[in-house]
């Protein structure tokens, strides 16, 4: 019976020796680590932006950075020419890799404004039409295939400067 226990312990001892060995010998299975591909940036699961009407920007030709797509957004949108109604419209939207939309946006969330029919069409078109402006946006390789398929939150916001919120 003691030889049993003590056969055991040496193929305990001999299991335990060779834990640090497997990651060594699997290295030279996966061939180089320098010759593995690069991997996409990590990003958030999803991604808010706050889109107010643009001061004159041009659209981007480059999107590197996820500030650089709330800046095209925002460049693209040409709100109504009516002035500042106080609505606000939060839609949710994908993009594939190439910056081609993916599906159809869907408005999560309206608030209305002045309480003018015309005004909120007016509005509700020149998001839309943004939205296709931007289309496609013009994103580097990593980018778009860091942002691919992720959900994208616009808050399209028709409010004065003075309304906007300013980090302390």
């Amino acid at each position: 019976m003691r030889d049993l226990r003590s056969y055991g312990a040496w193929i305990a001892v001999f299991l335990l020796g060779l834990s640090p060995a497997p990651p060594a010998l699997a290295q030279g299975l996966f061939g180089d680590p320098d010759d593995r591909r690069e991997l996409p940036p990590s990003l958030p699961q999803s991604f808010n932006g706050i889109i107010y009407p643009p001061n004159g920007e041009e659209v981007p030709t480059r999107v590197d950075t996820l500030s650089d797509i709330v800046r095209a957004m925002q460049a693209c949108w040409r709100p109504t020419s009516v002035g500042y109604t106080g609505q606000s419209v939060t839609i949710r939207i994908s993009f594939k890799r190439n910056g081609e939309v993916l599906g159809k946006p869907m408005i999560t969330h309206y608030r209305e404004g002045e309480p003018d029919s015309a005004n909120r069409d007016a509005f509700t078109r020149a998001v839309r039409e943004a939205l296709v402006r931007c289309s496609p946006m013009p994103f580097t390789d990593k980018l778009g295939a860091a942002v691919a398929g992720r959900p994208f939150t616009f808050r399209f916001v028709d409010s004065p400067a003075t309304e906007r919120f300013q980090p302390l």
